[in-house]
């Protein structure tokens, strides 16, 4: 089983950087007060439409994320992203990020940078090297989804369908201190995967995955005076066949320089190659969802 695990890892962290871009999200039936946070009943729709106006001006943020899987509580797989993200009116709409992903396997480290733009995904890493032609560094693919890159984790906080989703469950809150300078409240509750997976596409994945198993997701959620996200926590486990060994998955992302310009260009053509070019093309990882020994998939 660790050997499918270790196989299928990356597709277990990123799996929404295969979704396809989202419809423009929904103008929210009612207009949330300003000001600070007083309670978390209303909060969903007040920080939904707070994060619909940076859409509306087109701004941007810079993203920090840590992501997680272990198995029997030991690290299998993590990874690190950070880099800037571009707000159109229908969400995010550019991305130039950096991750590097961690594992205990062969292939040890993998850095690579990835900019989305233009309905174009453009990748440059060390995992391509001998692929490409001489002179060319960065490998470009159709079918991009800048609004995924920062949604490894089951609460994708800038996707405000889900920000009120799982902020209608919330059950307590408190003072969660400076995250990035500004002063936050922290929110916190638990929300199922089923109900999550209504308004994210990253939920539904995991869902398939589960089946018909009941699975609980606890999130932590820390909102600005405005109403904006700055950090989110989440962490679910997935079931198994058997009581051991058990798989979870954690995420922990920051968000900050709200109301900034984000600029995303394009790496030089001539620096560039088309995947459709490549004599070879790697085949793509595989699908956890059916392929690792042991997770549940009750469908009976």
């Amino acid at each position: 089983m660790r050997r499918w695990l270790a196989l299928a890892a990356t597709t277990l962290v990123a799996p929404a950087m295969a979704l396809t871009v989202p419809a423009a999200a929904q103008a929210a039936p009612a207009t949330a007060r300003t000001g600070a946070i007083t309670a978390p009943v209303g909060a969903g729709t007040g920080a939904a439409n707070a994060l619909r106006r940076q859409f509306a001006k087109k701004t941007g943020i810079t993203v920090h994320e840590t992501a997680r899987i272990r198995l029997d509580g030991e690290v299998l797989f993590s990874h690190r992203l950070g880099g800037r993200l571009r707000f159109a009116p229908t969400g995010v709409d550019a991305a130039d990020v950096s991750i590097v992903a961690e594992s205990g396997g062969p292939g040890g480290d993998a850095r690579t940078r990835v900019i989305m733009l233009d309905g174009h995904q453009y990748m440059k890493s060390s995992m391509y090297d001998g692929l490409l032609p001489e002179g060319r560094t960065w490998l470009r693919t159709p079918g991009a989804d800048p609004a995924g890159l920062a949604g490894d984790g089951l609460v994708d906080a800038l996707r405000p369908e889900v920000l009120a989703a799982v902020l209608a469950t919330a059950d307590g809150k408190a003072s969660g201190g400076r995250v990035g300078g500004a002063p936050t409240t922290l929110l916190h509750g638990a929300i199922s995967l089923k109900a999550l997976g209504k308004v994210s596409p990253t939920a539904r994945i995991y869902q398939r995955a589960a089946g018909k198993k009941k699975i609980t997701v606890p999130w932590k959620l820390w909102l600005g005076a405005d109403r904006l996200p700055r950090r989110v926590q989440s962490t679910f486990t997935l079931p198994t066949r058997h009581k051991s060994p058990a798989l979870s998955i954690s995420t922990d992302v920051t968000f900050t320089g709200w109301g900034g310009k984000v600029t995303v260009t394009a790496p030089p053509a001539y620096l560039t190659v088309d995947v459709q070019d490549l004599r070879y093309v790697p085949p793509p990882p595989p699908d956890f969802t059916t392929k690792i020994e042991g997770l549940v998939r009750d469908e009976h």
